[in-house]
């Protein structure tokens, strides 16, 4: 082959390797983006569609503990989450951090914001060295938070800041609108400025992946030999990283995207390789896929791939906790330890109502409702009355001081002076419209009733 057939040829494979890692996000984004709006129609359960929990891996990573500690997932994880997790470490183990560069939705999210802002015109900001070295350790203290909180509480402390969860209820409209969609929205806006924003400041799960890929095998590296210094790789670093100064990129930083790869103008002064073999970026993203890919199939193969978990064991008003919006009547009858007129009655729903279909399905029937309307019921009837409060961190906005306060069994003057609000606070407004006017959030009164239910036991 000629020298202008092999530049010709390696060009083309330069191309080639962002076409093909374009498509691969593309194919995620949409997948699961699809696989969202279907949980929205269906509900999750057996016969619904997976969450978003379920099929994240940090979930999987989030719910470690409880399930060694306890023998089951978080509510709203499954052994998918897992899974996925699993196959994500193994991943970025042997090639890198190839699931955030070719996988990773909300990677992709942000960088197709980004191909968007250059299409506009719109210049990239370059921050100052100290303030972007120290900015890229807060994703490690987000991780860090998520982690102690989730372990220590027992349930999904950053889901209501997750953009990725919010990216994943958009079709739900306004009412699914909150603290994770304003997180999407305002990171998706910097990264008209600063590539991939999310992923290099803020993002625990590409914190743990970071912290991995320091063992990887195969990592970027640059000869020195070819190179003509020229600073392309730079440049089109989506993370901001100086393959033209590094030999070896070590830092954990790197998504082994292969932009630095494309860009260069000179055959084999960027590599993608385990020490002197070079495997080609196009190898080495289809590998890290590949290995992905295999570790979800072989547990759907196996039979352990599952996408919704069986709720841990409860009683009276802690088994509301275990009630689901997929579950139907007879379902819920069964969870909670009551027949179904009792459930009809607490829900004040008609005595035609099927007991077959699954209340998200039900018209008029809101699920988060229904479940404090079974709380109530149940402690106005002695139901776990001598049973585990319920975890006062799965608290919801739309619940009120006065359901609080029979649900918890506090005395409403103690809770309002806990919160510091006036005592003539109207006690049946939902906390997230009580809270909002004040600037005040719903953790607060979450944090409070924890401390309050710990010292009465």
């Amino acid at each position: 082959m000629s020298s202008s057939e092999n530049n010709s040829k390696n060009r083309n494979e330069k191309k080639n390797t962002q076409y093909l890692r374009y498509v691969i996000l593309s194919f995620f984004l949409f997948f699961l983006t699809w696989m969202g709006y279907r949980h929205q129609l269906l509900g999750g359960g057996p016969t619904g569609s997976p969450t978003v929990d379920a099929m994240c891996p940090f979930g999987g990573l989030e719910s470690i503990y409880s399930w060694l500690k306890n023998g089951y997932w978080l509510r709203r994880i499954a052994l998918s989450s897992f899974i996925l997790f699993i196959g994500a470490v193994l991943a970025t183990l042997l090639t890198g951090r190839v699931f955030c560069g070719w996988i990773c939705p909300l990677g992709a999210v942000n960088e197709f914001v980004s191909a968007g802002s250059r299409k506009l015109g719109i210049k990239n900001i370059q921050l100052p060295y100290l303030i972007d070295k120290y900015l890229r350790y807060l994703k490690y203290a987000i991780l860090l938070l998520v982690l102690y909180t989730t372990w220590k509480f027992g349930t999904l402390t950053f889901r209501d800041y997750d953009p990725w969860a919010a990216w994943m209820h958009l079709s739900a409209g306004w009412s699914e609108f909150g603290y994770g969609t304003a997180v999407l929205f305002t990171t998706l806006f910097l990264g008209l400025f600063i590539q991939r924003f999310w992923c290099r400041y803020l993002c625990p799960l590409g914190a743990a992946l970071a912290l991995i890929s320091k063992f990887s095998l195969v990592k970027v590296y640059r000869d020195k030999s070819p190179c003509i210094n020229c600073g392309k790789c730079s440049m089109v670093c989506p993370v901001g990283l100086t393959p033209d100064k590094d030999i070896v990129q070590r830092d954990g930083e790197c998504i082994a995207c292969g932009k630095c790869y494309s860009a260069c103008p000179v055959d084999g002064a960027m590599n993608s390789g385990h020490k002197s073999k070079n495997y080609t970026f196009i190898k080495t993203g289809v590998a890290g896929l590949l290995i992905f890919i295999t570790v979800a199939a072989g547990a759907k193969l196996s039979g352990n791939w599952q996408t919704y978990s069986s709720p841990p064991p409860a009683t009276g008003v802690e088994a509301v906790n275990n009630v689901f919006g997929w579950m139907d009547l007879e379902q819920i009858a069964k969870t909670v330890g009551l027949d179904i007129r009792s459930v009809r009655e607490a829900a004040g729903l008609p005595e035609n109502t099927p007991t077959d279909v699954s209340i998200k399905k039900l018209p008029g029937v809101n699920d988060e409702e229904l479940k404090e309307a079974l709380r109530e019921y149940l402690q106005k009837n002695d139901g776990g009355a001598n049973n585990s409060l319920p975890n006062p961190q799965e608290m919801r906005g739309s619940i009120t001081i006065n359901q609080i306060s029979a649900e918890y069994m506090i005395d409403i003057k103690d809770l309002i002076r806990e919160l510091r609000l006036d005592e003539n606070v109207d006690v049946n407004v939902p906390l997230k419209d009580l809270l909002k006017p004040m600037g005040r959030e719903v953790q607060e009164v979450r944090d409070a009733v924890q401390t309050m239910t710990d010292k009465q036991h």
